[in-house]
């Protein structure tokens, strides 16, 4: 069997640009896959537009109507790649929802499909643009009944291709029990029971040693016994810095303000529509504290990114929507116990012995809700090392290479 696996964010050297947790899971299933060779796979990713594809740098610093166009742009051309192909003899696994194929073409055409779910994207922008006053089946509804009335193709890219690949899809993957929940009540009858819950997990890796670790203590001047709060993701809203910052300011004023030094280390680079609004903003905020030094390292990785971890006293993920975060179980394998908010992908990993979670609320109550747990981990150093051993022994039991193993099985099984 050939699994065509199509990914608008799988491009070479891809690990060393903010493109997401989507092409983060592209290169690690193609790694592992490599290693057992369960079938012959291809990625079909930018390049199939040939001299007019556009690199990985690109792709984050689109706007929102060149996104759009590069999608539509990458629709055509992947699918009339896969159609070159024999669907009796390949699957079509799709590594995104907007950015991927033309799902009923390709299904009309009698390829079976398979559809990761690293973002719903119907969702997020209930989450993000709506604040949650609409929920994402209204929204589902609503276009359905204006699916005669112009509309703006970006729009179509959401709706009309969600719904499309639930529709034309053999099997649905998402990261957790929540989005398959979100999935089902959207889409009903077409996509109850074929959502296949896959968390993803995490790729083993040595943590870093004491003179790794000290090395970025002398490279921003951190004197010892400082305390890390480290924050590892792109510069974008959804991420949630700014309420880690708000948190930070409100905590300042408070009497349990460590004597201790503070610092926050604010890792990753502004990406896609709003990022770099989002990371001036981040600045803006960090320049009204004055007992938390606060730092913006950059997008990090490999060696540099494995010593963060071992900098850091607390992650925190303060995202207020996220599908799973491999950031978060990279904390964890770390040992590093984590605060973070209370969506779908926190609520998929997190125990109250690998840290705090904080609820998806208001504003302020959530600014607060993370600084009393900043405050409480932070202030007690035994709870913070019981937590690193139970942090670790939690990641032992969700390695990404048993997901990589079945999501396999489940393309051999796809009929």
């Amino acid at each position: 069997m050939r699994v065509l696996y199509t990914a608008a964010h799988g491009v070479e050297g891809g690990e060393a640009l903010p493109l997401g947790g989507g092409a983060a899971i592209c290169r690690m299933l193609m790694e592992e896959w490599r290693r057992t060779q369960p079938f012959t796979v291809r990625v079909l990713g930018p390049d199939v537009l040939g001299a007019k594809a556009p690199g990985g740098a690109d792709l984050v610093r689109y706007s929102e109507w060149e996104y759009a166009r590069f999608c539509r742009r990458f629709e055509a051309a992947v699918t009339e790649e896969v159609l070159r192909h024999d669907p009796r003899e390949t699957v079509v696994l799709s590594n995104d929802v907007s950015e991927g194929p033309d799902f009923r073409r390709l299904a009309e055409a009698g390829f079976r499909i398979v559809t990761i779910y690293h973002v719903d994207v119907v969702a997020y922008v209930s989450r993000m643009y709506l604040r949650d006053w609409v929920k994402p089946e209204t929204t589902v509804r609503w276009l359905e009944r204006m699916r005669r009335v112009p509309v703006p193709d970006v729009l179509r890219l959401i709706w009309d291709k969600q719904r499309d690949s639930v529709r034309h899809s053999r099997l649905l993957v998402a990261p957790s029990r929540e989005m398959r929940d979100v999935l089902e009540r959207c889409y009903g009858a077409e996509a109850a029971g074929k959502v296949a819950v896959l968390p993803w997990g995490v790729t083993p890796a040595e943590e870093a040693g004491d003179a790794e670790v000290a090395v970025l203590r002398a490279e921003f001047g951190l004197p010892p016994g400082a305390l890390v709060v480290l924050a590892l993701s792109r510069i974008s809203p959804e991420k949630g810095q700014d309420l880690l910052l708000e948190a930070l300011l409100e905590w300042e004023q408070q009497v349990d303000f460590p004597k201790r030094p503070v610092a926050a280390m604010i890792c990753g680079e502004a990406a896609y529509m709003q990022g770099r609004r989002h990371l001036e903003r981040l600045r803006r905020l960090a320049g009204r504290l004055r007992k938390v030094k606060t730092f913006f390292p950059g997008h990090v990785t490999g060696e540099r990114k494995r010593a963060f971890f071992g900098l850091a006293d607390v992650y925190a993920f303060p995202s207020v929507h996220e599908s799973y975060g491999l950031t978060l179980m990279e904390a964890l394998a770390a040992g590093v116990p984590a605060v973070c908010l209370g969506h779908a992908g926190a609520r998929e990993v997190m125990r109250p012995e690998l840290g705090e979670m904080v609820e998806l609320r208001e504003r302020a109550a959530m600014v607060t809700g993370l600084r009393l747990a900043l405050a409480r981990l932070l202030g007690d150093e035994e709870r913070r090392r019981r937590m690193g051993a139970a942090c670790r022994e939690s990641a032992r039991g969700r390695q990404f290479e048993r997901t990589a193993a079945r999501l396999g099985e489940l393309l051999l099984a796809v009929r």
